[in-house]
């Protein structure tokens, strides 16, 4: 009889059992730590479902569930051979709580070793970002993917029609990192990359995708469209650099406060002396005005409120590739009822204040979630940065109603 095939590992985190199983069991914990995508109905019998950009999928049904000491579950992953299980066990230690998973039911049959050895590799790696996710909040899938060193965002029709861009979707540059692969390379602001190593980036999770399947310090191939330009670049990968993010919500709400006042700052400079006409000129068709692009910055803040909201209550908020200011008159109903330059500027510096007051009253239950509360930070800290680049723009605007 051939011996009984299963991959077993543990580890001590310094966390709660109550915060190690939700890690093991809560759809947004587990893409924290292992999946890209997750769904759980947390109950015996409940199904769940997780995915992985790679395209490997694997779903099932909770058998067994006593939290916070033990789970168990089906798993059927995509082009396996049969169906397995996995258990999860947590149990208070010296120095923490022990978190044992345990794949089981593998097959005795050639057709399983591959199974076996990927369920070996993955879970040995996924305890490893466990414990980084718990402990730290840091995810050791995103540390150790190669960096390219952008700043980015997503192409949106209005932005390709407003810029000229001859494409319709990719990733677009809002600029680059000091002492990076992509500057180096002679990436520009404007530019969007349409394929990295091969592999077409529509989107952030086809660019994630890609660069995962890279290396630190790999040269690869980076083809973007500038203008009406279509090219193609080298560039080498670099390190993820990690942002220090602060330890609690009052540090980070007093820390975002001072980026606002100095955005603000800029924003009043920017406006100053400006006449209501001048605000209101575009400066060529499809562009926006000094307002315009006010009435999108407030509209934007107010939409990172609920993001906010969404990822302290749930841990993700996944809006896909739409903007609120494509909606049609989205922006027309903002200027309707804030129809002043100083009521816009106003209201911007309100939204903000107001996005810093969320920051200072989530609770402790988020802020003991540190993966999620270093996500939040992260977006919070690079905010300013998207107010700086609208700030130029309504400078280009005022400029050429002047001109």
């Amino acid at each position: 009889m051939s011996k009984t095939r299963e991959v077993r590992k543990s580890v001590v985190v310094d966390a709660t059992p109550e915060l190690a199983f939700e890690a093991l069991t809560g759809a947004g914990e587990l893409r924290e730590w292992c999946s890209d995508q997750a769904w759980t109905e947390v109950r015996p019998g409940g199904r769940y479902e997780l995915r992985w950009n790679s395209g490997y999928r694997a779903d099932g049904k909770f058998t067994e569930l006593d939290p916070p000491h033990r789970a168990a579950v089906t798993w059927r992953g995509t082009g396996e051979p049969g169906e397995s299980a996995v258990e999860f066990t947590v149990r208070p230690v010296t120095g923490g709580t022990e978190v044992t998973i345990r794949h089981h039911g593998f097959g005795p049959g050639a057709e399983w070793d591959e199974v076996v050895k990927a369920s070996e590799e993955g879970w040995r790696e996924g305890v490893e970002n466990l414990k980084s996710t718990l402990e730290t909040g840091v995810d050791l899938r995103r540390t150790r993917q190669p960096f390219l060193g952008i700043n980015l965002d997503l192409l949106t029709p209005s932005r390709a029609a407003e810029e000229g861009i001859a494409a319709d979707q990719g990733i677009y540059v809002l600029d680059t990192v000091e002492g990076s692969g992509a500057r180096a390379a002679g990436l520009v602001k404007g530019d969007v990359i349409v394929a990295l190593a091969g592999k077409e980036t529509p989107g952030f999770g086809e660019l994630g995708a890609a660069l995962r399947a890279c290396r630190a310090g790999d040269v690869v191939d980076v083809e973007l469209v500038r203008g009406q330009e279509r090219m193609a670049v080298k560039a080498t990968l670099g390190s993820r650099p990690q942002r220090d993010v602060p330890a609690t919500a009052a540090e980070l709400a007093d820390l975002l406060a001072q980026q606002h006042a100095q955005v603000n700052t800029e924003l009043k400079a920017a406006v100053e002396g400006v006449t209501e006409a001048e605000a209101e000129h575009q400066p060529a068709a499809g562009e926006w005005s000094a307002k315009q692009t006010l009435a999108h910055l407030t509209e934007g803040e107010r939409g990172f409120h609920l993001i906010l909201v969404n990822i302290a209550l749930n841990g993700w908020l996944d809006g896909g590739p739409v903007y609120p200011d494509q909606i049609p008159g989205r922006l027309d109903a903002v200027l309707a009822v804030t129809p002043t330059l100083q009521g816009l500027v106003e209201r911007f510096i309100t939204d903000q204040a107001e996005t810093a007051a969320i920051v200072r009253g989530l609770p402790e239950t988020t802020i003991a979630h540190k993966a999620r509360f270093r996500r939040m930070a992260e977006l919070c800290l690079a905010s300013p940065d998207h107010a700086r680049e609208h700030i130029e723009q309504i400078k280009q605007a005022i400029a050429a109603a002047r001109a």
